[in-house]
C-alpha cells in the first residue's frame, strides 16, 4: 500500500471541488478476492459505487472508436471484469455522461441513504437510455487494473487430487520460488490421520489490483492519522463533481460527514492495511540450575533433570520471525537464514598466551567467518544489561533451542533446527504489514512446523487483513505462536493486535505472559507494563526473568511476552516431533512430507494446560504444561486418591452424563473428551471436548465447559498400563477421576 501527498486538480467540466490546503490525497491499493466471475462483478460494482458516491471516483475521457456500447468500452479499456455488467454501473455511467444518456432518477430519503452501494449519487438505480455512436467521447473511470497471482484457501472433499487443480493461464507463482504445481504441493502436505469430509486447501488464485485515490477531506479522521505516511507525487487527478451529479439529499450527507471514511469502511475488506510493528520485551550446562524454577513452572522434563526421550528428540524445523541476528553466540545452534546461509556459533581456537611459563593457553573465540570475538567468557556469564534491541531475535531463539553442549543454558527443545527470518522494523509504516505478509507467504522454508512471532502489528487501518490471509494459507502446514503483547490491556472487547488477535484461525495460538507464582499464577504486570489478556487468548506461559542468550557470549534474564511465546513454540515443536514419530507409521506418507495438522497441535497445547483461578477470564486455558502436552500416546489419569495412571483405555462408558447449565452439554461422548480436570473452587470438573465432527475426530471445534458436574460415577474404567515392566489392567470407578488427558489420537 502506498500513501501519497498529491497535487490535485479536482474538476469535472465547469464544476470544481476545491482541495483543502495542507491535506494530501490518500492513495491505497484495492485488491479483489472473488473466486469466480460473478463475485468479481459484484466486487467491481461495490468498488465503483463506493468511490462514486463518496466523491472519489477519478475520471478520464476515451473515444468510442471500437464500439458504441458502454459496457464494451469499459471492458476494452480494462476498466471492468466479471460475468455481468450491473445495472447500477450503467446508471452511474449515464449520470457521468448526461449529453449521451438520460434515465429516470428519483431521489431517495435520508433514511434510505445508509449505504454507499444501494444507490447512484442519492438517486434510484434505473437503466439508461443511451444515444452513443462511434467517435463519441465518453467519460470513464480512470484506473489501471493489473492481474496478480495470490494464494487462497478453498474447500474441497478430503482426498481431492490436488494435481488435478486447474492452473489458469496467466498464473505466476514465481514469488513463492517455484511453479504453481510446486506451490500447491508445498502448502498442502499430506496430513497424518487427516480429517474426513470437506477440507480446506491452499491454491493459487488470479486477482485484480489497482491503486485508488481519495480526495482531500478535512473531516477524514483516517487521513489525518495517516498523514505522516504520505509522500509527494506530481500526478494530477480528476474527481467526480458531487455538485453536478448528486441529489440534494446525498449532498447533505456529503457535507455533514466524511464520506472518505465511509468509503474506506465499505471497501476495507479489499484495501491493504498500514500500521507499525511493536517489539515485545526489553545438568552439564552450567546455568541450567538458574532455569530449574522455569522448568518447574511449566512442568518440563528438565525440571527433574530428565532427558527427552528418543521419541521426543527428532529434529523439527522452527521459524523465528524477528529482528536480524548480527552476532554469533557460543550457546546458540547454527541459525539457518532465509537466504540459505548458516550463521554458526563461534568456534573455540587456541592461541598461545605470552605470560604463563607452564604453557597455559587462553581460549579465544572466533566467528564462523574466522573473525576474532575477544577472549572467551566461558559461555556462562550472566549480564543483567546484556541485550540490545538488535539481538531480540537471538534471545528468542535461545529460549527455544539452546543446545545441550555443556555451555550456558539449555533450550526447551535443544534438538530444534532454527530458521531465522529477519523482519526490518525500520521500513516505512505503509510497508511494514505488507512486507510481513509477503515474508509469511514466501520465506517459510519447506518442512517448517511452527513459527514464533514475538512482536505485534498495530494497524492504523484494518483493511483486507493481508497478514490474516498469509497466516490462513499456512493452515495445513504451519502453527503460528504469537505473543499477546505488553500493553497491559484486557482485549476482550476490541482486539486490534496482529497476529495475537487472529487466533480464531486454526493455526494461530496466542500466549499470555504470566508471573512466577507456582500455585496461583496471574498475568504478569509491572507498573504500566504487563501482558495483554483475553478470555479468547489460548494459553499462558511465564514471562518474568527468562534466562536466555545475549551479547558477547553472555546471558541475561528477560521479561515480557516475547519470552513467554517461545516456550510454547518449543513445546509445539516437541509435539510435532513426537507425534510424527509415533503416528507416522506409513513410510510412504512420511516420505511425501506427511505431518501432524497444526490445529491438532494447537488444541493439544490448550487442553493440556494447568488451570488456575487467577487466570479466569484472562486466558482460555491456563499455564503451559510441557510434560503433559508431549505425552502423546497414552491416556493420563490422576485419581482423587492420589494415584497416577498412564496407559491405554480398554473399557470406559461410551457416553457420560455431565450436569451443566447448558442442557445441550449433558450427554458427552467419551471419545470426544480431551480433558476432564477438577476445579476445587466450584466442586465441578472443567471439560474440553471436540464437537461438530464424528466421534474421536480431532478436527471439530474445541469447546470448554467450565461447570461440568459429573453424574456418571460407578461404571468402571479399565486402563492397560505397565507396573515394574509387567503389563496389567488397572480398574477404578469413573467417579474416581480427578484429572484425565486423552492421547493425541485414539484408535
Amino acid at each position: 500500500m502506498k500513501f501519497f501527498a498529491m497535487i490535485s486538480a479536482v474538476f469535472l467540466g465547469a464544476g470544481q471541488v476545491a482541495a483543502q490546503s495542507g491535506l494530501p490525497d490518500l492513495v491505497m491499493d484495492w485488491r479483489s478476492h472473488s473466486e469466480n466471475a460473478t463475485e468479481l462483478s459484484n466486487e467491481m460494482e461495490a468498488l465503483y459505487l463506493s468511490l462514486y458516491n463518496s466523491g472519489n471516483l477519478t475520471l478520464r475521457r476515451v473515444t468510442m472508436d471500437k464500439s458504441p456500447f458502454v459496457e464494451r468500452v469499459l471492458r476494452d479499456e480494462n476498466l471492468f471484469y466479471g460475468a455481468f455488467f450491473p445495472q447500477s454501473l450503467d446508471a452511474m455511467m449515464c449520470d457521468l455522461n448526461p449529453d449521451l444518456c438520460r434515465r429516470s432518477r428519483s431521489a431517495l430519503s435520508d433514511r434510505q441513504l445508509r449505504s454507499l452501494t444501494t444507490h447512484v449519487g442519492g438517486y434510484n438505480i434505473s437503466p439508461g437510455q443511451w444515444r452513443t455512436k462511434l467517435g463519441a467521447t465518453l467519460l470513464v473511470p480512470d484506473y489501471q487494473f493489473q492481474s496478480i497471482t495470490t494464494l487462497t484457501r478453498i474447500q474441497v472433499p478430503s482426498g481431492f487430487d490436488l494435481s488435478k487443480f486447474e492452473i489458469q493461464p496467466g498464473m505466476d507463482c514465481s514469488a513463492w520460488k517455484g511453479s504453481c504445481e510446486d506451490v500447491i504441493a508445498r502448502f498442502n502436505p499430506p496430513i497424518i490421520k487427516a480429517p474426513s469430509g470437506l477440507v480446506n486447501v491452499t491454491v493459487p488464485q488470479l486477482q485484480l489490483q489497482a491503486s485508488i485515490a481519495l480526495r482531500p477531506d478535512e473531516k477524514s479522521t483516517l487521513l489525518r492519522r495517516l498523514q505522516p505516511s504520505t509522500r509527494i507525487s506530481d500526478k494530477v487527478l480528476t474527481f467526480v463533481d458531487p455538485t453536478k451529479v448528486f441529489s440534494p439529499a446525498w449532498q447533505r450527507q456529503f457535507s455533514s460527514r466524511s464520506l472518505n471514511d465511509f468509503a474506506l469502511e465499505t471497501l476495507r475488506s479489499n484495501l491493504r492495511t498500514t500500521g507499525t510493528i511493536k517489539e515485545y520485551g526489553i545438568s552439564d550446562d552450567p546455568l541450567v540450575v538458574e532455569q530449574i524454577d522455569l522448568f518447574k513452572l511449566i512442568n518440563h522434563p528438565f525440571a527433574q533433570l530428565e532427558p527427552l526421550t528418543e521419541q521426543q528428540s527428532h529434529p523439527v524445523d522452527v521459524v523465528v520471525i524477528d529482528s536480524a541476528v548480527t552476532k554469533t553466540h557460543c550457546d546458540l545452534p547454527p541459525l539457518i537464514m532465509s537466504d540459505g546461509k548458516i550463521f554458526g556459533p563461534p568456534e573455540t581456537v587456541t592461541v598461545a598466551a605470552a605470560a604463563p611459563a607452564d604453557g597455559e593457553h587462553v581460549a579465544r573465540m572466533a566467528s564462523a567467518e574466522g573473525e576474532g570475538a575477544g577472549l572467551s567468557l566461558d559461555c556462562d556469564k550472566i549480564d543483567p544489561l546484556g541485550l540490545s534491541l538488535s539481538e531480540h531475535g537471538a534471545a528468542v531463539a535461545g529460549v527455544i533451542a539452546s543446545p545441550l553442549n555443556g555451555k550456558g543454558i539449555v533450550g526447551l527443545n535443544p534438538n530444534a533446527r532454527i530458521h531465522m527470518i529477519s523482519f526490518d522494523k525500520t521500513l516505512p509504516r505503509d510497508r511494514q504489514i505488507v512486507r510481513l505478509a509477503e515474508q509469511i507467504m514466501t520465506d517459510i522454508p519447506v518442512g517448517a512446523r511452527v513459527a514464533n512471532l514475538s512482536f505485534g502489528l498495530l494497524p492504523d487501518f484494518q483493511g483486507s487483513g493481508e497478514v490474516e490471509n498469509a497466516l490462513r494459507i499456512q493452515e495445513s502446514r504451519l502453527l503460528i505462536v504469537a505473543a499477546a503483547g505488553n500493553e497491559n490491556k484486557p482485549l476482550n472487547g476490541g482486539c486490534p493486535l496482529i497476529p495475537a488477535c487472529l487466533n480464531s484461525l486454526e493455526n494461530v495460538i496466542t500466549v499470555v505472559g504470566l508471573d512466577n507464582d507456582m500455585d496461583n499464577p496471574t498475568p504478569w504486570h509491572s507498573g504500566s507494563r504487563g501482558s495483554n489478556t483475553s478470555s479468547k487468548f489460548e494459553i499462558g506461559a511465564p514471562a518474568v526473568d527468562i534466562l536466555t542468550t545475549t551479547s558477547d557470549n553472555a546471558f541475561t534474564a528477560m521479561t515480557g511476552t516475547s519470552f513467554a511465546a517461545p516456550q510454547v513454540t518449543a513445546t509445539a515443536s516437541l509435539i510435532f516431533s513426537t507425534g510424527e514419530f509415533i503416528y507416522g507409521d506409513d513410510p510412504a506418507l512420511l516420505a511425501a512430507g506427511g505431518q501432524i495438522a497444526p490445529k491438532v497441535v494447537k488444541d493439544r497445547l490448550i487442553y493440556t494446560a494447568d488451570f488456575f483461578t487467577g487466570l479466569n477470564g484472562k486466558v482460555m486455558a491456563g499455564r503451559l504444561n510441557v510434560k503433559r502436552a508431549i505425552a502423546l500416546n497414552s491416556a493420563q489419569f490422576e485419581l482423587f486418591d492420589g494415584r497416577r495412571i498412564v496407559g491405554q483405555v480398554v473399557n470406559v462408558p461410551d457416553v457420560i452424563v455431565c450436569r451443566s447449565p447448558n442442557p445441550d452439554q449433558r450427554f458427552q461422548s467419551w471419545w470426544n473428551i480431551r480433558r476432564l480436570t477438577f476445579n476445587d473452587d466450584k466442586d465441578r470438573h472443567i471439560l474440553f471436548r471436540h464437537v461438530g465432527e464424528e466421534d474421536g475426530s480431532r478436527y471439530g471445534t474445541l469447546e470448554r465447559d467450565a461447570s461440568c458436574l459429573v453424574a456418571t460415577i460407578s461404571p468402571m474404567v479399565e486402563v492397560r498400563t505397565t507396573v515394574d515392566g509387567v503389563p496389567e489392567v488397572v480398574s477404578f470407578p469413573f467417579g474416581a477421576i480427578r484429572d484425565y488427558t486423552s492421547p493425541l489420537f485414539q484408535g
